[in-house]
């Protein structure tokens, strides 16, 4: 009987040990590398978004885009997909495209968990090329807000929302007008 109490206590220690290292898994670089590859290229249409995030392995919310959604005078749609790892959801990401086919509005978002409040921003400045970063205040001592301007002499600015509390949450935005390329 101890024998089987021993197997137990040490089933125990290796899923808390197994626990604690998800905990501390930092998905910070990750979360600035997909927001590098979708949202920051400042994607003009739906489906370029919908490609590209179907090949980092992101699955749409929905169904897939259809050519009929993307034409008209008029634009208003709403992307989202949700990125899985080892069954368990590690991020996410929409993109909202609204206005005229030729320059719609985007607000392009993409959020992950177990991001670390203290090493993202400076992430976003390298690794985005964000510059004069502005902190913004926040009604949580837990939760930190700021935002960059991005693009050689675009008044385009980049938002982050981070959360020192587990489970880490955090997202990066950015809003745009998309121009046809």
């Amino acid at each position: 009987m101890i024998g089987v109490v021993r197997v137990a206590l040490a089933g125990f220690a290796l899923l808390a040990l197994v626990g604690a290292a998800r905990a501390e898994e930092d998905n910070s670089a990750l979360l600035v590398d997909l927001f590098a590859k979708i949202c920051a290229p400042k994607p003009s249409r739906p489906s370029q978004v919908e490609r590209t995030a179907t090949g980092l392995g992101f699955a749409s919310d929905g169904g897939p885009i259809t050519a009929e959604m993307e034409r008209g005078a008029k634009i208003d749609l709403l992307y989202s997909a949700k990125l899985l790892r080892r069954d368990e959801r590690l991020g996410s990401m929409t993109a909202y495209f609204a206005g005229p086919d030729d320059g719609p509005s985007v607000t392009c978002t993409v959020s992950a968990v177990g991001v670390s409040a203290d090493a993202l921003p400076g992430l976003i400045e390298t690794s985005l090329k964000a510059r004069e970063r502005t902190d913004k205040p926040s009604n949580d001592d837990n939760h930190r807000l700021a935002s960059w301007r991005v693009g050689a002499g675009s008044g385009d600015a980049l938002d982050m929302s981070v959360w020192r509390t587990s489970p880490h949450r955090a997202s990066i935005s950015i809003n745009y007008y998309a121009t046809k390329r």
